[in-house]
């Protein structure tokens, strides 16, 4: 299970010592940029170097028409009308009106979404066609040295993949750096903060079979293999009960201690890799609505356009969310913020650390965008 190691690596790195005196901080730096490494502050989750995708959702669109009826004029009375007959009208039913997120728990939040996620079904995938699984991302990159000195931006990139209906097919991947000048802080300023070379990995085009883009990476990439969230046969295996499936993370999870934070982050990144059906994420967020403490951090938030609610659990150096569209149980994506004690010291307390948005689409060939 080394993938699901690197992944939890991620969370809450030990990277906390305070910063020394900030003027010798500084000159410090100074002097060891050129020799200090360039690393990511938020790492690319390190799925054989591929940087994570989405979950696939059936977005449902509901659509309501008001017909106004014009009320007919009344004729006037004829000099023999017959007086009116009254008679008693029914009081009208009163309609079920929709809950209000707001006054909703995160369970609640959840169990809605899950209850209109059972009776969804995925877009399918035919011979010869893929599924777009896209992600507009921002991640941290930045240099930090070994004294706890350094400085952090945040890259926007997008990140799609393509996956054949047969997984033995060729599957592709393309990444592109949109912009890289966005800079959250440091113990210098941006003025003497360079920004952090494009890697080879950051950007470019792969392909290869069962998503292996990287033969020569180690572990080795297996077809079928039942431990990888980006093979059907992991999604296969997994139960369909709420609780099985609340057992199941926290034995994935048990390395770190199955902890609430470990367990709801890794059932966030098993939700961006872009394979599990409708039917399993309706169960998925039954689960999930049994990690403790789990609170609805905003009713309403924007995640690149699109408005759902975000979930989360209070961590003092980084919260990270969960946003669903409770209306159609579509999976929008995930934000982190730094909490009220930042692990990188120059980062300011309600700062954005990233985001990912996730969109999904069926097309007939390899590299195929629909429009937007």
């Amino acid at each position: 299970m080394n993938e699901l190691d690197e992944t939890l690596e991620l969370l809450h790195r030990d990277v906390r010592t305070a910063p020394a005196d900030l003027s010798a901080a500084r000159a410090r730096l100074l002097a060891e940029l050129d020799a200090a490494p360039v690393i990511p502050l938020r790492p690319k989750r390190v799925r054989r170097f591929a940087l994570p995708v989405a979950a696939a959702v059936a977005g449902v669109v509901a659509v309501t028409v008001v017909v106004v009826q014009q009320r007919p004029t009344a004729p006037a009375p004829g000099p023999a009308a017959a007086p009116p007959v009254r008679t008693t009208a029914s009081p009208p039913v009163p309609t079920a009106a929709a809950p209000d997120i707001r006054l909703m728990s995160a369970a609640q939040v959840l169990t809605r979404a899950a209850d209109v996620t059972v009776g969804a079904a995925d877009q399918p995938v035919g011979p010869g066609q893929f599924r777009l699984v896209a992600e507009h991302t921002w991640v941290q990159r930045g240099v930090q040295t070994g004294d706890g000195t350094g400085y952090t931006y945040l890259w926007e990139q997008q990140v799609d993949r393509w996956i054949p209906a047969d997984e033995h097919d060729v599957w592709q991947e393309t990444r592109k750096i949109l912009s890289t000048g966005r800079f959250l802080g440091g113990s210098v300023p941006q003025a003497q903060a360079p920004e952090p070379a494009i890697t080879n990995t950051d950007q470019g085009q792969w392909q290869g079979r069962c998503g292996d883009f990287f033969p020569k990476a180690k572990p080795a990439k297996k077809c079928g293999d039942a431990g990888d969230w980006d093979s059907p046969a992991f999604y296969a295996a997994l139960p369909r009960d709420p609780a099985a499936l609340y057992a199941k993370l926290q034995q994935l999870t048990k390395g770190r201690g199955s902890t609430p934070s470990v367990m709801f982050h890794f059932g966030i990144e098993i939700l961006r890799a872009g394979q599990m059906p409708a039917q399993l994420r309706a169960q998925w967020y039954r689960a999930l609505a049994k990690i403790p403490g789990i609170k609805v951090l905003a009713a309403s938030a924007n995640l690149d356009g699109r408005t759902g609610v975000a979930l989360g659990l209070d961590d003092r150096h980084a919260i990270r969310q969960l946003i669903i569209d409770p209306g159609t149980g579509a999976f929008l994506g995930e934000r982190t913020i730094a909490g009220a004690e930042p692990e990188q010291p120059w980062l300011k307390p309600g700062t954005e650390l990233g985001a990912s948005a996730i969109t999904t689409a069926v097309v007939g060939r390899l590299g195929e965008v629909p429009p937007k």
